[in-house]
């Protein structure tokens, strides 16, 4: 399986990919909104896993997009922010 890791903070990038690539998964990994979408573009990926503050914008409000061109892929939201309107504002747009 195949995951789209979109987080901009390195050394969580680098413990996530470890993590993930420890439980057999294959990892790409990018820090933007942009780049995102550019390789969404250019290939299918299992999974998404997004940060939600990036250096071009929020990860969660990008999401409608992803979902309709992307509709069976899973999604799943990393975020700090220990707010229940991030949650809500995440799970509103099916991830």
């Amino acid at each position: 399986m195949t995951v789209l890791l979109v987080e901009d903070d390195l050394s969580i990038a680098i413990v996530l990919t470890a993590a993930l690539e420890a439980e057999g998964f294959t990892v790409t990994r990018c820090d933007t909104l942009a780049e995102r979408d550019r390789m969404l573009a250019e290939r299918r990926f299992s999974v998404l896993v997004t940060d939600v503050i990036l250096p071009d914008g929020d990860g969660i409000s990008t999401l409608e997009a992803v979902r309709a061109s992307h509709p069976d892929m899973p999604i799943i939201i990393l975020s700090a922010q220990n707010t229940l309107d991030t949650a809500v504002r995440a799970s509103d747009t099916g991830a």
